[in-house]
């Protein structure tokens, strides 16, 4: 599951449907809705030889203007709203991890599968994108360089086997956006990775069925499937205790261990896994339950995904002792959840001069989660994580009740913080992104390999002792040490995503610096729809060399395409940007690609119309022109067409007679 409260952007809502005529005639809107007309192209004439009708007068902006379902940031609606007027009881007070709002979310999500992200009711750009994806394979890479040398105590004891299968497990993938992001990556790191590509196979997860099948039939994901790299499995995070691979039927279990470590992504869905809720108040640990309640006078129905809008909690604190899990979880894990707790009690305790207390979430969901896998797998885990998360105990002081998000589903800010505390407890140690203004937070949390099933421990330790321990910890693999400082501390996915959004806010970014921020994306796809009409104001003013490398981009561009929101049509948006640097059989190879995949459209008829004559083809651009008019009777652009055609056909047929 994916959500991005914390993402602003600009929207992006003018249309994906555009005539093209030629660029010194070509106006398009920008975001203002201001009508900008761009400079002539470099050695292109409005005579009757080129592409366009003398008399055809200006290019239209758009056919149709459609909203752009923008999978980035939405304005986040709070629910710590405290209860006023009308107020209904849906559940009494209980522990926050068994409360009935998890349900609700999973109901949301079951109901709406992929459509959560397709039809941009939950964004999830900043974690999907060919950034985010290239940069999780470096630090994959990173590891397995350590693991390769094996030159440290704890890299030595992971026991990586080249000869057996590698397996990266996706949490809550939704719509597999990342997945196929992340394999590409790891293709290009191919010659540089210390492990055999083709022994590596990523794992697609979530608990809907709906979105597996919406795996198995996406083509962008079917080369990969086919070759054995990657397979699909029904997993519920916090609660199942086995993967089972769908195609190859491998089974990932406690009983049924791997060799080799596991690679866990973890982007967007700690978040909304279930949490419970301590305070620290005058050094006293409270814990607090909740009693689930409606704004209105009844919800019939439970399961209706649209009660999260209506919710309205109530809280209550009661003392607690640090053995709150014991009899609840796992003894192991007990001990780990008591070991968290106890610092935090003693950190707030010793750190509190102003009284302010401290309220703290404990990401119960994610730690099950966690346990589970690494069970899997006798030579440890690392997890890779992205998210709206905190990783510092000082974002915890007051004493509040949670916060809750709302895009369409809900989350909460995910504890980074203790997730790394408990996998320090297991012997491991967390890697934080040190910058605490994030929207996105990625950490690596890794946990050691036991043949006792994940039966590892650390003795206790003290608050000030964890950072020295993970520190410690951590130098043992220096290469990935290295890349996480790279990758994500110098510039990381955050970083990416706030330049993006800064170039996208100027009134009329440079050309220059929309290629600069394209290759910095790798050639992201919704990097260039965001900018697609900007490009085609700008480019035919640009000089050959950026002109050049716009046009070297664009097949990446199209590698890079994970078709979801079909209101996106890009490769129809490439050929608009071949037709107008005159790269014209380009052109048609593209609106032929959104005609076979997105279906027929008067307006991509008509741009094939052009560019067919543009080439001197005038038989078949009358055809297309015909298509067109066929699509939208009323089409006066194809009718002019039609007949300018027309007439130049007879003009030939006399001359040639």
């Amino acid at each position: 599951m994916a959500n991005g409260a914390d993402e602003v952007i600009a929207n992006d809502n003018y249309c994906t449907k555009a005539i093209l005529e030629p660029l010194s005639s070509l106006s398009i809107m920008v975001e203002s809705g201001e009508s900008v007309q761009n400079d002539p192209m470099k050695g292109k004439g409005g005579d009757s030889s080129g592409p366009a009708m003398q008399d055809a007068g200006s290019g239209e902006d758009a056919v149709t203007k459609t909203e752009d379902k923008s999978s980035e940031s939405k304005e986040e609606v709070s629910l710590n709203r405290p209860p006023t007027g009308k107020w209904t009881q849906l559940e009494d007070y209980k522990r926050f991890s068994d409360s009935i709002l998890w349900t609700f979310m999973m109901n949301f999500y079951d109901q709406k599968g992929v459509d959560s992200w397709s039809q941009g009711i939950v964004p999830f750009f900043i974690t999907s994108n060919a950034y985010i994806g290239r940069t999780y394979a470096k630090l994959l890479q990173g590891l397995l360089f350590d693991l390769s040398l094996a030159k440290t105590k704890m890299a030595s004891q992971m026991k990586l086997q080249k000869d057996e299968k590698l397996y990266i497990v996706e949490l809550g993938a939704g719509a597999g956006k990342f997945s196929f992001f992340m394999l590409k990556a790891l293709d290009e790191l191919k010659n540089v990775l210390d492990f055999p590509l083709e022994n590596i196979v990523y794992v697609l997860t979530d608990f809907t069925e709906s979105n597996l099948n919406f795996w198995k039939d996406h083509h962008a994901l079917k080369p990969f499937v086919e070759s054995g790299r990657l397979d699909f499995a029904i997993f519920d995070a916090s609660n199942d205790d086995k993967i089972v691979l769908r195609h190859s039927g491998k089974v990932l279990s406690r009983d049924q261990p791997t060799g080799n470590p596991i690679c866990v992504i973890a982007n967007y869905i700690f978040d909304t896994l279930c949490h419970d809720i301590f305070h620290v108040d005058g050094g006293v640990l409270k814990e607090g339950v909740v009693s689930v309640g409606s704004s209105q006078e009844g919800e019939p129905d439970l399961r209706d995904p649209e009660i999260i809008e209506h919710i309205q909690n109530k809280y209550k604190y009661h003392n607690c002792d640090i053995d709150y899990y014991k009899g609840v979880e796992s003894d192991v894990d007990a001990h780990h959840f008591s070991q968290m707790l106890r610092w935090y009690q003693e950190f707030f305790s010793d750190n509190d001069p102003a009284e302010l207390g401290a309220s703290v979430l404990v990401p119960v969901g994610s730690i099950r989660a966690l346990r589970n896998i690494s069970d899997a797998s006798e030579s440890g885990m690392i997890v890779l994580a992205g998210d709206k998360a905190n990783c510092h105990p000082e974002a915890f002081r007051g004493l509040v009740d949670p916060h809750f998000a709302i895009h369409g589903s809900f989350s909460v800010m995910a504890n980074f913080h203790a997730v790394g505390i408990y996998c320090t407890s297991r012997g491991g140690f967390a890697m934080h992104n040190q910058s605490e203004e994030a929207s996105l937070q990625v950490s690596c949390f890794f946990i050691p390999g036991s043949k006792e099933n994940g039966q590892n421990s650390s003795d206790a330790f003290k608050y000030n002792e964890l950072e020295k321990l993970d520190e410690e910890r951590a130098s043992q693999f220096p290469m990935l040490q290295q890349s996480f400082n790279d990758n994500v501390n110098s510039f990381g996915p955050s970083d990416f995503f706030a330049i993006q959004r800064c170039l996208k806010e100027e009134a009329r970014p440079s050309l220059a610096n929309v290629v600069a921020l394209l290759k910095l994306s790798n050639w992201d796809p919704d990097i260039y729809f965001k900018f697609r009409d900007l490009v085609l104001v700008q480019v035919s003013s640009a000089s050959c060399k950026l002109r050049s490398d716009l046009i070297k981009g664009m097949p990446h561009i199209w590698a890079n395409y994970f078709e979801l929101d079909k209101e996106k049509d890009v490769a129809f948006e490439i050929g608009r940007f071949y037709y107008g640097v005159l790269k014209y059989s380009e052109a048609l190879k593209y609106y032929g690609i959104s005609t076979n995949t997105l279906g027929e459209h008067h307006v991509t008829y008509h741009n094939m119309g052009l560019c067919q004559y543009s080439l001197g083809n005038l038989d078949s651009a009358l055809t297309y022109f015909r298509k067109a008019l066929a699509l939208k009777k009323t089409y006066e652009k194809a009718s002019n067409w039609i007949e300018k055609v027309t007439r130049e056909l007879s003009d030939e047929s006399k001359k040639q007679n």
